[in-house]
């Protein structure tokens, strides 16, 4: 077997496994993603401001239909209380909701009771109402309003809270630019006993400048410098008009295969637009990979 062939099959190894952020919007594309990824593929779907719970619900309940497993995104610091938690996760076990991501979010104050997710989590409604998996934020490159230690600790109680409850937790990070970033802070996990599933989280291929304006809003931390006029990333934006995550999964395939990382898979945010990244994904699992001869860069024919 080749050199680039073994290269090809451990990347196609590591998106075996991928899952997809859409939004509330992005419902009508579902039918023709259902031809792109496989069945059970877990969709995320992002909440936006303007949106509510039950646009949230009613597009988990299409995401299941369309034969994929709904994750719906729940930010904590939008839920007034208590009682809305257990109606939103009564709304959930009616759409047949078994996954979500608890996320804080981004708002710069709490509307209700919940200033970040433990309070949420502890409550017990999603455990209560059938949620079976529960993704949660990791930080790569830390967090704006807690020290390092503090995300350790966090960390810790989630898992720890999560195995009381009977939920299987997995966290998945916040979108990074490169690699190197998500192998430490996987190894730090491990390190710290921590053996729950973790994936990357990446973008999508989508042009330079709407990378940039979501790494501002995401808070990505010193890998936005791959965006950078003199990365690579802005080399390539700059002749084929998009910028993708390709040089970060190849490094990402490499620690895996090699066993420095244990990944569950990666996560794509599709700020290219959902379908866009569900072909990039779909032709990345079929193998439709070309390496350069030395097999430091590669494109995906779509």
């Amino acid at each position: 077997m080749s050199d680039n062939t073994t290269e090809i099959s451990s990347i196609t190894s590591l998106l075996a496994n991928a899952s997809v952020e859409m939004t509330c919007k992005d419902v009508s594309d579902l039918a023709e993603a259902a031809t792109l990824l496989p069945a059970g593929t877990d969709i995320f779907i992002a909440l936006f401001p303007n949106q509510t719970f039950d646009e949230l619900t009613a597009a988990s309940a299409a995401v299941n239909a369309a034969g994929f497993t709904a994750v719906p995104h729940v930010p904590a610091r939008r839920i007034k209380d208590v009682a809305e938690v257990r109606k939103i996760a009564q709304g959930f076990a009616a759409a047949g909701v078994t996954k979500m991501l608890l996320i804080a979010g981004d708002m710069p104050a709490p509307e209700g009771a919940f200033d970040s997710t433990v309070g949420v989590l502890e409550s017990g409604e999603f455990a209560a109402a059938g949620i079976k998996e529960m993704y949660m934020a990791g930080h790569p490159e830390g967090h704006a309003h807690m020290t390092t230690e503090q995300l350790r600790q966090y960390e810790a109680h989630k898992v720890a809270v999560t195995n009381k409850q009977g939920v299987k937790l997995h966290f998945v990070t916040q979108v990074v630019f490169e690699a190197e970033p998500m192998i430490e802070w996987e190894n730090t996990l491990r390190a710290n006993g921590i053996t729950n599933q973790a994936r990357p989280g990446l973008p999508g291929p989508a042009s330079l400048k709407t990378l940039l304006r979501y790494a501002k809003i995401c808070g990505a931390g010193a890998s936005i410098r791959a965006l950078g006029s003199g990365g690579k990333m802005a080399l390539v934006a700059s002749l084929l008009g998009d910028s993708g995550p390709e040089e970060s999964i190849r490094t990402l395939a490499r620690a895996q295969t090699s066993g420095k990382t244990n990944f569950g898979g990666l996560h794509f945010f599709a700020f290219g637009g959902f379908l866009k990244t569900c072909k990039f994904v779909s032709a990345m699992m079929h193998g439709k990979i070309e390496l350069d001869s030395k097999g430091e860069d590669f494109k995906v024919r779509l």
